[in-house]
């Protein structure tokens, strides 16, 4: 008997990334990006989402200095957040995604 599992296409890391987002380039709204991949994020939020719509995000990285990024809603929790498809990734943003997985990746961290 076989079991159906449903897997990601990438890898996700958890994470505290904190982002700015909206409709425009001047992201008004703040959130938390609390589950990370190449394909995209879910962002905790209280404010109100459109499924299916646009947005400009800003991610705030660990050196200190925002990553912009493009997107689309995916689905919308009322009152907990969205989960973001990544859309129109230059190879630059995905070699910083990259990394910032691996910052995040528990496996990736060094032994102490």
């Amino acid at each position: 008997m076989k079991t159906m599992t449903t897997q990601r296409e990438t890898r996700r890391v958890k994470t505290s990334i904190a982002c700015n987002w909206g409709s425009t380039q001047d992201c008004p709204r703040n959130g938390t990006i609390t589950s990370l991949g190449l394909k995209g994020c879910f962002v905790q939020t209280k404010a109100a989402a459109v499924e299916g719509q646009a947005l400009y995000m800003n991610c705030w990285l660990p050196s200190q200095r925002w990553l912009p990024l493009r997107g689309q809603i995916v689905y919308y929790l009322p009152r907990v957040g969205f989960g973001l498809a990544f859309t129109d990734l230059t190879d630059s943003d995905r070699e910083m995604l990259d990394l910032l997985i691996d910052y995040y990746d528990p496996q990736q961290q060094a032994p102490a």
